[in-house]
């Protein structure tokens, strides 16, 4: 009797430790190595959460004026420079494009969506929110370009 109380005192001690013998303070492991599975621990070192979530979509938001010829382009610039009127208006006046009617807004668009020369403009890292470039002779005609807004990408804008 004596040696099978001895073996349930030691496969106690084997099993629980030190706290097979603690006050009834209910279950107090607190080892996370024993409260993880084996298959956590896998799924626990291939995750990023210390760098974070992914940065957003590179997008541009953008306006511009097309025209047919460098001589209207340059007509339209000076325009712009002298402050005649608004951008929007002066695209509602002169522009070929549908989105003239829109104040040549192009909404919001990722690279490789518009023609090669237009985005090269729109997502250069040295294209000024807010400053009209051009113009800029495409397939269609000639744009000036107003970059209106940029989001991802990280620092290069």
């Amino acid at each position: 009797m004596l040696s099978r109380t001895l073996f349930f005192i030691y496969a106690a001690v084997m099993c629980y430790g030190t706290y097979a013998f603690a006050p009834s303070a209910g279950n107090i492991h607190s080892s996370t190595a024993l409260s993880m599975g084996l298959f956590d621990a896998f799924t626990k070192a291939f995750t990023n959460e210390e760098y974070g979530p992914p940065p957003d979509a590179v997008k541009a938001t953008a306006r511009h004026i097309l025209v047919p010829t460098l001589e209207e382009a340059n007509e339209v610039l000076g325009k712009v420079a002298a402050g005649e009127t608004t951008f929007a208006g002066l695209a509602s006046q002169y522009s070929t494009c549908p989105s003239s009617s829109r104040g040549g807004s192009l909404g919001s668009f990722s690279p490789g969506t518009m023609v090669k020369e237009f985005d090269e403009v729109v997502f250069a890292p040295d294209t000024k929110v807010g400053e009209v470039m051009g113009p800029v002779q495409t397939q269609f005609g000639y744009h000036l370009i107003v970059v209106d807004k940029r989001t991802g990408g990280g620092d290069w804008y």
